[in-house]
């Protein structure tokens, strides 16, 4: 689910996160067993645009879906915000132990976490998207009939292509080579997760389109925070959620990151799934 970012960065600022661990009071409250009222600690892995990643300008900032969010949610609720970026793997223990208030970090609610930490409902529902040449508009699975189609190798992606048993499939390293190819004319598509193609169509600005396509979401697939059991902040951040949906916020957000093309086409699909009306 994570993909990654420039390496010599992402240490340099785990160095910084690790050097103010190791210093002052201010750090002791937040390892404390409850965290400073009024405040949260939210844990994030900053190796996931456009949901959380170092700002490219600021490196000790970070910027993303999810920091909007959060911070968007910790104004509703009078709170302050840090953020403390770590590895993925880390995001649930240290809520564990005290030393985060909340998760918002591309984390699905699995059963295996639930037994340990409570969740909000889900704020977004990851789908697939096509990416094909600008123009090509290849919109559908079936449009890709008797055409070559890449997804990386051994994914999901290249399963529900090889689904409609009518695409030539061809399965490469990663992702960057699937898109590589399709610029080079060697493919017609690729099928990547949608965040991750909006991220490809800016890379490649004017060169490629990409389509969202309907996809099956389950509650290990969805996003949403993370959050102490039993925490009383629960119910009104799942209030503020359900507000943010139905007020426009939400939408906001997710045009500022995906673009508002793009949040269109994941809201038209998305929103249709029968675990997004819950």
């Amino acid at each position: 689910m994570k993909f990654g970012k420039k390496l010599a960065v992402a240490l340099a600022v785990a160095a910084l996160g690790l050097a103010i661990v190791g210093c002052g009071g201010e750090q002791k409250k937040a390892e404390a067993p409850k965290a400073e009222k009024g405040k949260w600690i939210v844990a994030i892995n900053a190796t996931f645009p456009p949901f959380e990643s170092i700002d490219k300008k600021d490196a000790t900032k970070f910027v993303g879906v999810d920091i909007d969010i959060a911070n968007y949610l910790a104004n509703k609720m009078n709170k302050t915000v840090e953020f403390q970026d770590m590895k993925f793997a880390s995001l649930v223990p240290t809520l564990q132990a005290g030393r985060a208030n909340i998760i918002i970090s591309g984390i699905s609610p699995t059963k295996k976490r639930q037994e340990v930490i409570d969740f909000s409902k889900p704020y977004y529902f990851p789908q697939n998207a096509l990416i094909c040449k600008k123009g090509a508009n290849f919109n559908s699975l079936e449009s890709l009939a008797g055409k070559k189609a890449g997804a990386s190798l051994g994914t999901t992606y290249a399963k529900v292509l090889g689904s409609t048993k009518k695409i030539q499939v061809v399965e490469l390293n990663n992702t960057p080579l699937v898109v590589q190819d399709i610029l080079a004319g060697r493919l017609e598509a690729g099928l990547f997760d949608a965040a991750q193609a909006v991220e490809f169509i800016k890379q490649n600005e004017g060169k490629l389109e990409m389509h969202t396509i309907k996809s099956d979401v389950g509650m290990d697939d969805v996003f949403a925070i993370g959050v102490k059991k039993g925490d009383k902040d629960l119910p009104e951040i799942n209030k503020h959620l359900t507000e943010m949906r139905k007020n426009g916020e939400l939408h906001k957000i997710l045009a500022k990151h995906l673009g508002e093309e793009a949040t269109k086409q994941y809201e038209a699909t998305a929103y249709q799934l029968e675990i997004a009306k819950q």
